[in-house]
């Protein structure tokens, strides 16, 4: 056979495959793309998380509840003093109303109407993150106030969010992938039985083992690799139409790669346990 006829036949021989894959084959493929989502999204949402908001290159902030302006007043002074680096703002009543009211302006009238003495002074402070534990300390031992809140209370816990989702993410994703191995697996075992035949007539015309075993590798390949490219080609679409201005929500391009190859991988896996039920060469 010519290298022309040879890939002529590969090809044919593929297609009929991809055709002859059927429902299995649409499962295989919408496996992986849910897969390929989701693994996007998670890493999507990773990475933002841990940029803006788990990043140490990002200050901490710490509220302190005052019984005064004026006690926020003076201990912002003491408080700069000792660390020369923070940056204190004391908001009154009135201004902090001000600023609940610019966050929820749904209810901006209701807060209006409740008096200024229903609503604390409060001591804003923002520093390194290598700093705030001195701080809570150094305000510990104050009377002038204590911390309401800190960045720190809420970063633990959404490390721990963010790890168990991580977790539990990766692990549906192994499943969903295994599904499509699998469900590829089974179709080519399905198509080696069902031309069996056709596969002995092709030995004893010369044909090679390379050129019956390719074309089942390919098209289980290319199964799992429509469901990644349809994957990824959903990503960039969200990300460029969603209504979210997060721009630190994006995939790197090792992750792409990752992503686009892993589907193939998992098909040629399949395709190879398949290709078990191929009757040996006599």
């Amino acid at each position: 056979m010519g290298g022309r006829d040879v890939s002529g036949h590969l090809l044919r021989e593929i297609v009929r495959q991809l055709r002859e894959s059927g429902g299995s084959g649409v499962v295989a493929v919408v496996l992986v793309f849910v897969a390929t989502l989701l693994a996007g999204t998670l890493m999507a949402v990773r990475s933002w998380v841990v940029t803006e908001l788990l990043s140490t290159d990002q200050p901490a902030t710490v509220t302190v509840t005052l019984p005064s302006a004026a006690v926020g007043n003076a201990l912002g002074e003491e408080l700069r003093a000792s660390f020369p680096s923070a940056d204190a703002v004391v908001l009154t009543p009135a201004e902090v109303r001000d600023q609940l009211a610019s966050w929820f302006p749904e209810i901006a009238g209701a807060l209006a109407a409740v008096p200024e003495d229903g609503f604390p002074s409060l001591l804003i402070v923002q520093l390194a993150r290598r700093d705030e534990e001195s701080l809570a300390a150094w305000l510990s031992q104050r009377s002038g106030g204590a911390p309401a809140s800190g960045s720190r209370q809420w970063r633990e816990p959404l490390q721990r969010a963010l790890a168990g989702a991580l977790a539990g993410g990766l692990a549906l994703i192994f499943t969903l992938l295994v599904g499509c191995g699998i469900v590829v697996l089974l179709v080519v075992r399905l198509m080696v039985l069902a031309h069996a035949d056709e596969i002995e007539i092709m030995r004893l015309i010369g044909a090679r083992e390379r050129e019956i075993r390719v074309p089942y590798l390919v098209s289980g390949a290319t199964l799992a690799g429509l469901g990644s490219l349809a994957g990824i080609a959903s990503l960039s679409l969200l990300a460029r139409f969603s209504g979210f201005s997060l721009s630190a929500v994006h995939l790197p391009g090792d992750t792409v790669l990752i992503l686009a190859v892993t589907g193939p991988v998992v098909g040629i896996v399949g395709a190879l346990c398949g290709l078990a039920a191929l009757p040996r060469e006599p």
